[in-house]
């Protein structure tokens, strides 16, 4: 009978060691961020699974790993059927990713080659053309690193001579990889964080109903100001009434479509809508989960971003997530953590 168990034990304690490699991935991360940021890019090779992987992390740098942001320069050299037959057919298997590096590489472009062995020679030859033309070079391998090991200015070894946990790891290394990428290459977003009843629109008291939707006094304009200033719009807001049973999670849904479609008459685009509908989770407001969820997709800067809200839970979540500048609106002088503002008007960016 096949031993799932230790299967599952043999990955996590391989998960385990490849802490080891850390120093290893940050430079190599240091290395592709500084050829992106530089008009770079960053460039994939391998073979059989080792292709599949290639093609599915340049797909994560050039699309999106995590974060909604531009596109990052990235290929696969495993991917276009008719350069790898017709370099195949005319120079040789051996040939295909060699050709295709003298081709579109250059000086300051980074190479990642992919193999289990660490031997295969077409992955060899790429590495070499990548050198000699500036092109900084970095091995996923195996345990042992074969011939690339030696090759490559960066090596990564993972730990394990067996050739699927090896692949594991390296989508794994590469996940990683692309995570430090994105955020880093990334550019900034200051946001505009918004509570919803009470500070979009006027609270009735668990408003869920399209016909009751009402813009409060001042909203309109604060947020083209925003747009204007180059702030992005997201909506956070608690909807406990979901789990209440006041309405349901579909009517929820309904509600705010309705009020994007309403800002879209003005001109306002609301990047997204973050809701909590529970009463004990750790995205409920006072609790900063909605705040850090934006933040890590759009990679805001919250230092530089402000919040409104009309509860001091409001002001309470915002800051804990890192907003410098959080307005509580209210009409007495009553102690905030945050700054108070009478109304929406008040409010400048």
């Amino acid at each position: 009978m096949y031993n799932i168990e230790q299967d599952f034990e043999t990955i996590s304690s391989n998960f385990q060691k490849i802490k080891t490699l850390t120093p290893v991935i940050e430079k190599v991360a240091d290395a592709c961020i500084e050829s992106i940021k530089n008009g770079g890019k960053v460039m994939f090779c391998g073979n059989g699974g080792s292709a599949a992987d290639s093609q599915h992390l340049a797909a994560e740098l050039v699309g999106r790993y995590k974060m909604n942001r531009p596109a990052l320069n990235s290929v696969a050299l495993t991917t276009d059927t008719s350069i790898l037959t017709a370099v195949g057919n005319d120079f040789g298997y051996d040939t295909i990713f060699e050709r295709q590096v003298e081709g579109i590489g250059k000086k300051g472009d980074v190479l990642v080659g992919l193999s289990t062995s660490g031997n295969s020679k077409n992955v060899l030859l790429a590495m070499d053309k990548a050198k000699s033309m500036g092109i900084k070079t970095v091995a996923m391998t195996g345990e042992k690193g074969g011939k690339m090991k030696e090759k490559a200015d960066f090596a990564l070894n993972v730990p394990s001579d067996t050739t699927n946990h090896i692949q594991e790891m390296h989508i794994a290394v590469g996940h990683i990889l692309c995570g430090i990428i994105e955020k880093e290459c990334a550019p900034k977003v200051k946001a505009l964080f918004l509570d919803r009843d009470g500070t979009i629109n006027v609270d009735y008291g668990y408003t869920f109903e399209t016909e009751k939707f009402e813009f409060t006094d001042g909203i309109i304009d604060l947020c083209k100001d925003a747009q204007n200033k180059g702030y992005k719009i997201f909506v956070i807001t608690n909807q406990s009434g979901v789990e209440r049973g006041y309405y349901t999670i579909e009517q929820m849904d309904t509600f705010n479509a309705y009020m994007k479609e309403e800002f879209q008459k003005h001109g306002i685009q609301i990047t997204e809508v973050y809701c909590c509908p529970y009463l004990e989770h750790p995205d409920r407001k006072p609790n900063a989960g909605m705040f850090l969820k934006a933040r890590d997709r759009y990679n805001i800067d919250m230092a530089n971003s402000v919040a409104v809200g009309d509860k001091e839970r409001d002001t309470e979540a915002a800051m804990a997530a890192g907003v410098k500048v959080s307005y509580l609106l209210s009409k007495d002088a009553a102690q905030s953590k945050g700054r108070i503002a009478a109304s929406l008007r008040e409010i400048k960016l």
